[in-house]
């Protein structure tokens, strides 16, 4: 996946860079996003030796992108599958509850344990290695940014005229 931004600041062997939101782009909370939510802010290693100002190119691998969701998504909908289920299934032979209720309830407590565990990993830096990091790969010029604006005119034409 790669996306094209400013570098806001640099720090280190990172730096802060804006990027144009796409509508794919979830509310993972792993990136700062703006107010009008149409541009987000996330730290990306700076390979390229980026300075403030510049347009760069940022990149994060298409099977990493689909880690980060499954750690973000799928392990909380796992979670309420299986409190759903528990809810559902087990706890009304153990106790007189009404069998949904417990099933919604029940799924809905393991989906916040899983977020608050999984925000507990994150916060001890599990996920914080150069695996979930976007990387910025290259410093752009103004003539390839000439050229990806002309690519993706071109592509949202070809789009346009397919509907």
């Amino acid at each position: 996946m790669r996306e094209i931004g400013i570098v806001k600041k640099t720090k280190g062997k990172t730096a802060k860079v804006v990027i144009q939101r796409h509508a794919a782009c979830g509310d993972c909370k792993k990136c700062d996003v703006s107010k009008d939510k149409s541009t987000m802010t996330t730290e990306a290693i700076n390979q390229a030796k980026a300075k403030q100002g510049d347009a760069v190119a940022v990149e994060m691998s298409f099977n990493n992108v689909m880690k980060a969701s499954g750690i973000a998504y799928g392990i909380p909908c796992a979670a309420f599958i299986l409190g759903c289920f528990v809810g559902f299934y087990v706890l009304p032979m153990l106790m007189s509850v009404d069998a949904t209720l417990s099933g919604f309830f029940t799924g809905v407590v393991l989906t916040a344990i899983a977020y608050l565990i999984i925000h507990l990993v994150d916060r001890r830096g599990a996920f914080a290695g150069r695996d979930y990091a976007p990387v910025i790969t290259e410093v752009l010029d103004e003539e390839a940014l000439a050229a990806l604006k002309y690519d993706m005119e071109n592509a949202r034409l070809n789009a346009a005229s397919h509907f």
